[in-house]
């Protein structure tokens, strides 16, 4: 218990509110604690330190710590394996020991021994550095990988020679997050420098330069017209494509550049995206009717207005999954010298989202394959199609009805691999052999100790009578029941909330407690239209939605009446913010981790430019109503009885600007007439993104811990 003033309120460090209001859409925006915004201000500096201090001091008094540390150790202790990109006759892969702190580049053989090619922490003992993309070349001779150090979002990007683990060419700085596209063979290959996450700001104008291999990386030429136009989408994702140049003055933030070649060198692929939520864009160069350095661009017209994966084939052909007139997506395929007809070639399916797809054309085969993953209810499938018509052929052997990611095949050849998850079983890589008709466990990680836990959907009706659903985890031996309970969601950027190996879960229901997860509008579960129907300015419905499933685990017993928590991660941490204080008495207990929560603001920092077309923009009047009807900071009201809080802000976070946390922490510490605390939980050297296992660890463990506390959940010592 925090030491009471003589007002009944929780002792907390002083922070004096000013007088700021900002004019905007012709309305008057307080802003009372705008000075919190300067990190570096040595008032900003003392009150974080003070927030330290508290939060130091509540947590040395939360007994679960050590217990759920213990516990979530535990679960993540097995080998983490990703399914493997062929090359030559080698396949490249990440794995993660039982032990490890991070993933490590691995490469293995024809006869499946594997030896480690890149290993950060060897990098760096320091622990600060992350892969990112890695691309071998299609000879397996070369392989670009991506580092990055302290949370950073620009990665460097460097050449290792496979044979050795050498390094052979680099360093080249500042790209983004991403694959590069080799020249057909080890001699060159084709990168992106700029866009979100890179350049020395990380958000300077994306440009495609290409690179041969031992040449000097300033040296590189800069290839013209990948990038498709920038004018502006309107928000019905309509393109204006008429231009063809490269534009890089524009009152929004530069698009983001992708870019692939096919196996054969031949076909260039740049996509351009304005933003997360926008669409992308597709051109194609014909490599042998121009040069490298200066291809002859042109624009898939066809294509505009969707969100577009590419994959150019050995067949010459390229195909697409696009959602483009069908939410849930189908894919197209088109023939290059005519691409303004392209042909449905796997049509939407009304109960099922279509995720990627994998093209096993090894002329060995019967009839080429067109491999197709798709997801129901957080389930996975996939499916067998003829690749020349598309016909159906039957489904492909699965271990069970869980999640299924990463299908990743291997070009001109008959195999494909897939991670599969549940709530019980680890991410586990299984293979696919087209000429066997066979699915069966590639390089098992071994299993952890799982507790017995029983897992079930709740269905519920939302404000307007939209069903939504929410996967429950609970222990076996309570099959019915109040359990103290935290609800999780997410409902941003068309993401899904899917039913796979969540260790926190897990970790939960071994103490006793049920662990909920909402699958709200604005993520992904049931395709582009859920999506849409949960962002701009829907985003109410995603948080309609939340306090829906709130109120049917309080409604049907499935929590005490004080009982209920909220958790949610970056646009996650947003909803339960929206949430808790549109309806604070629903909860008892709330942690929000690097989460925008100041909407009226929060363009102006970070990624924020990119999210525009997510959330809408406040030079807007009218998106600026949109935004401040659920901004969290701008709803904090003097004397409301908050439920216990805790912000966690990661202070190299590019994404998300730590002043949210510092900002809504001290607005809900000066209002709140509650006992309960509201904590600032402070981490140092991260980022928004990957980090060590330990300090993830660490952070899961205080989250829990916390939530334990105040949802009265009694941890036995040991985690058992």
């Amino acid at each position: 218990m925090l030491p009471i003033d003589p007002a009944g309120r929780p002792e907390y460090p002083p922070v004096a509110p000013g007088d700021t209001v900002d004019r905007l859409g012709g309305r008057d925006v307080p802003d009372p604690f705008r000075a919190l915004e300067d990190a570096d201000a040595p008032a900003t500096r003392e009150w974080s330190a003070g927030q330290r201090r508290l939060f130091d001091r509540l947590r040395d008094g939360w007994p679960a710590v050590e217990a759920f540390r213990a516990a979530l150790t535990r679960l993540t202790a097995f080998e983490h394996l990703t399914p493997p990109r062929p090359a030559g006759d080698l396949a490249f892969f990440t794995v993660r020991g039982p032990s490890d702190e991070h993933p490590a580049l691995a490469v293995a053989d024809a006869s499946g021994r594997r030896r480690i090619l890149f290993d950060p922490h060897c990098h760096d003992p320091t622990g600060r550095t992350v892969l990112g993309g890695w691309t071998p070349d299609p000879t397996g001779t070369l392989v670009a990988v991506q580092t990055a150090e302290g949370g950073a979002e620009e990665f460097t990007l460097r050449v290792l020679e496979v044979a050795t683990g050498r390094t052979v060419d680099g360093p080249i700085t500042g790209c983004p997050y991403g694959d590069v596209a080799w020249s057909g063979g080890p001699d060159a290959f084709y990168h992106v420098r700029g866009g979100p996450g890179g350049g020395a700001d990380g958000a300077g104008v994306a440009r495609l330069y290409l690179h041969r291999i031992g040449e000097d990386p300033a040296d590189d030429t800069e290839v013209p017209g990948a990038s498709a136009p920038t004018d502006r989408p309107d928000h019905d994702h309509d393109r204006d494509t008429d231009t063809d140049t490269d534009a890089d003055t524009d009152d929004g933030p530069p698009p983001e550049l992708d870019v692939l070649l096919g196996a054969d060198g031949r076909l260039l692929v740049a996509a351009t995206a304005d933003g997360l939520s926008s669409g992308n864009r597709i051109r194609i160069a014909d490599l042998a009717l121009g040069t490298p350095e200066k291809p002859d661009w042109r624009p898939l017209t066809a294509l505009d207005g969707g969100w577009n994966s590419p994959w150019p084939a050995a067949d010459g052909l390229l195909y697409v999954l696009t959602d483009l007139d069908a939410d849930r997506g189908r894919i197209l395929v088109l023939d290059p010298a005519a691409p303004e007809r392209p042909r449905t070639l796997v049509p939407e399916q009304e109960h099922e989202v279509l995720e990627s797809f994998a093209v096993l054309d090894d002329p060995a085969l019967p009839v080429p394959l067109l491999l197709v993953l798709r997801s129901a209810g957080g389930h996975g499938r996939i499916t067998r199609h003829d690749l020349r018509t598309g016909a159906p052929l039957g489904a492909v052997p699965l271990p069970g009805t869980g999640v299924v990611t990463d299908l990743t095949f291997r070009q001109g050849g008959h195999e494909a691999w897939f991670d599969y998850s549940d709530p019980t079983t680890p991410e586990t890589v299984h293979h696919y052999d087209a000429r066997r008709g066979t699915t069966d466990v590639w390089q098992a990680p071994g299993t952890p100790d799982v507790p017995a836990v029983l897992v079930s959907e709740l269905r519920c009706a939302s404000a307007d009578g939209t069903e939504v659903t929410v996967l429950l985890t609970r222990p076996a031996d309570r099959p019915t029941g109040p359990l103290p309970t935290v609800l999780q969601g997410y409902g941003a950027f068309g993401e899904p909330q899917v039913a796979d190996y969540y260790a926190a879960a897990l970790a939960w229901a071994a103490q006793g407690g049920q662990f909920a997860v909402a699958r709200v509008r604005g993520g992904g579960e049931h395709g582009e239209g859920w999506h849409r129907a949960g962002m701009r300015e829907h985003k109410q419905n995603g948080v309609d939605d939340f306090l829906a499933a709130a109120r049917a685990l309080h409604d049907r017993g499935l929590c005490p009446p004080d009982g209920l928590g909220a958790f949610g991660q970056s646009a996650g941490g947003l909803l339960v913010g929206a949430a808790a204080t549109q309806h604070p008495g629903l909860f008892a207990a709330v942690a929000a981790t690097a989460a925008p929560l100041d909407m009226a603001r929060y363009e102006l920092s970070g990624y924020g430019p990119y999210w525009t077309d997510e959330f809408g923009t406040r030079e807007d009047p009218e998106e600026l109503g949109w935004l401040l009807g659920y901004s969290p900071y701008h709803r904090v009201t003097a004397g409301t009885a908050y439920p216990a809080v805790l912000l966690t802000a990661f202070e190299d976070d590019a994404r998300v600007d730590p002043l949210h946390a510092r900002k809504m922490c001290a607005a809900l510490q000066r209002a709140t007439s509650s006992d309960r605390p509201v904590l600032l939980r402070q981490e140092a050297g991260v980022g928004h993104g990957a980090r060590a296992r330990t300090g993830r660890l660490a952070y899961f463990a205080d989250v829990l811990a916390f939530q334990a506390e105040y949802l009265g959940l009694s941890v036995r010592a040991g985690g058992n």
